[in-house]
């Protein structure tokens, strides 16, 4: 009995998880995907939703909460450019700017968001990063053990180009950064990993 009570929580909270993560990505994305949109716009309406969720379940300390919420990407990655053009239609009850990736990012951005993981400037970005009030969000696993705290995740599919269906969360950085994460978002990330 309390086995299903607990998987019919988990879906529960699982529907309603991502109808937040939902609102808060551009309605565009959404309604292209229901009209039978190609591979692309599938990879941008979920990576999109992701990453805006994880945004939205995000809390700064009061010192940060009443200015801008300052988004630094990198300049030449396809997904940087698809958050940019993004942020221009979210609303997250903050003005969004987005920027190409500054030297001093602990004290000019409250998200960086890294795509290529392959390079050593990337770790030392994310470690330098570890105790601010920045939320870090990059793409693949060795994102995380670099010390990031989101990483996308592609799906299982068959596909070279496997589409970014999930998250993982890294624990350790997140307990020590100042932010507050919601912790459902952590438990939904742990479900994610099991699959």
């Amino acid at each position: 009995m309390e086995r299903g009570h607990w998987n019919f929580m988990n879906r529960l909270f699982f529907f309603l998880f991502v109808c937040g993560m939902m609102a808060f990505a551009p309605s565009s994305f959404f309604i292209q995907a229901a009209q039978g949109a190609d591979a692309d716009e599938v990879q941008t309406s979920k990576l999109l939703t992701i990453f805006w969720g994880i945004v939205g379940y995000t809390r700064w300390p009061d010192v940060n909460v009443k200015g801008l919420l300052r988004i630094c990407l990198s300049e030449d990655d396809p997904h940087s450019a698809i958050i940019r053009i993004s942020a221009r239609s979210v609303e997250l009850g903050r003005p969004i700017v987005t920027r190409s990736m500054p030297e001093d990012a602990a004290t000019a951005c409250d998200i960086v968001y890294i795509s290529s993981t392959d390079n050593d400037a990337s770790g030392e970005l994310t470690r330098s990063l570890a105790e601010a009030p920045v939320l870090t969000i990059g793409d693949g696993g060795r994102f995380c053990r670099m010390g990031g705290m989101f990483c996308l995740l592609p799906g299982h599919g068959e596909s070279s180009e496997a589409v970014i269906d999930r998250f993982a969360v890294n624990q350790e950085a997140i307990s020590r950064s100042p932010l507050r994460v919601d912790p459902q978002v952590l438990r939904l990330s742990k479900r994610n990993q099991e699959r």
